[in-house]
């Protein structure tokens, strides 16, 4: 690989052991993967960071870096850490909590701005500009929506490449693509929840290639937030070229793609009977809420009389905690990777179609889908 003469220096210790260790990492991985040389990057966004997911390994390794002395170089935000609060006033077992804070506290020490899923709503990035991500849901809509640049990184390797400043130049760095492999038609979703279902059953048909999807054209943001973020669970893909959504899509070929459809008769397995979950946990917020999403859902939230309705949000978000019985906005966690069952929890009823794939692996409870409205109906 070729490296530049400040990335020599950087790899052979002249801005120290950190800098060094994560040029090493970045440089192996990006030479495995036949890369040319490295790139600068303005923002850089770690994944793996509650503690139920990466564990005492995970908490060990941040902290060494912590104790070398390593910084971010860039502007860098983490994904959600698992949830702190109480669920029925069942609290998470005091070892979970003291470490969880201890890897939040390594990564603050660092310099990370934010615990959040969305990081494009703490900052935007620009088009063209190159990034390092992980958080599936987040680069696919970086790459996809804004019109930005950026591997589908590890976990590790994000966090390596927010103290170096550079990733490998990946094929994401190059652009959109000369042509797709798979051209998928939707029928308009009706709401959120329906265009995460579409996204789920898009990425699972066009799971081996970049697609091409048509049906969210001039569709508000939470809908290509939820489409996206559920598109990325069975599918590997950096990017979906939306028709009328990816800036330059008129420029991808569509030559010998692969035709699908997918209809809204497609949606009703997904929409099981919830009766049976008779204490639920609601869930709003996967991926984390806007400002404007959570000024929309707490007006329509009453008192929940049976169970608790949870609402995640980024942690920079002013308004946190119980607002109401039983309601709680929860800022900067992640109920899909925190273990719920124990807290007691049961089963989860949410309007996240990436949610109700991840929470019975994850967090090991049932889970069933619900439209929004219709949760909040109920609450």
């Amino acid at each position: 690989m070729y490296l530049a003469r400040e990335e020599e220096r950087m790899l052979s210790g002249e801005y120290g052991e950190a800098i060094a260790k994560a040029m090493k990492v970045i440089v192996e991985v990006g030479e495995s993967l036949g890369a040319e040389r490295l790139i600068e990057v303005s923002h850089a966004h770690v994944s793996g960071v509650s503690y139920f997911n990466i564990g005492d390994p995970g908490l060990e390794f941040i902290e060494d870096l912590a104790r070398l002395g390593a910084q971010f170089s860039v502007f860098t935000t983490a994904n959600p850490h698992a949830v702190l609060a109480d669920y029925s006033g069942r609290l998470p077992a005091l070892e979970v909590v003291e470490k969880q804070l201890r890897i939040v506290s390594a990564l603050r020490a660092m310099g990370s701005r934010s615990f959040t899923c969305t990081p494009y709503y703490v900052r935007v990035p620009k088009l063209g500009e190159h990034l390092a991500w992980a958080e599936s849901s987040a680069v696919l809509y970086a790459n996809s929506v804004l019109g930005a640049m950026t591997n589908r990184e590890p976990g590790v390797l994000s966090l390596l490449a927010g103290i170096a400043g550079r990733t490998y130049l990946g094929e994401a760095h190059r652009g959109l693509p000369e042509g797709v492999e798979y051209v998928v038609e939707i029928e308009r979703p009706d709401d959120p929840s329906e265009a995460g279902v579409y996204g789920f059953l898009a990425g699972k048909a066009s799971a081996t290639g970049i697609a091409l999807v048509r049906g969210l054209a001039n569709l508000p943001g939470p809908y290509l937030k939820e489409f996206l973020a559920a598109y990325a669970v069975p599918s590997p893909a950096h990017l979906v070229v939306l028709e009328g959504v990816t800036p330059g899509f008129r420029m991808v070929g569509l030559a010998g793609a692969e035709r699908i459809y997918i209809g809204r008769s497609e949606l009703r397995e997904f929409y099981r009977d919830a009766d049976s979950c008779e204490n639920p946990l609601y869930l709003i917020g996967c991926p984390h809420l806007s400002l404007e999403e959570l000024e929309l859902v707490i007006p329509a939230v009453g008192r929940v009389s049976r169970g608790e309705l949870w609402i995640t949000v980024g942690d920079l978000a002013p308004r946190v905690g119980e607002l109401k019985r039983g309601v709680k906005v929860i800022g900067g966690g992640c109920a899909v990777t925190t273990r719920l069952d124990l807290l007691g929890v049961d089963c989860v009823i949410t309007d996240s179609a990436k949610a109700l794939e991840y929470l019975p692996k994850l967090a090991r409870v049932r889970a069933y889908l619900m439209r929004r409205d219709e949760i909040l109906r109920r609450v």
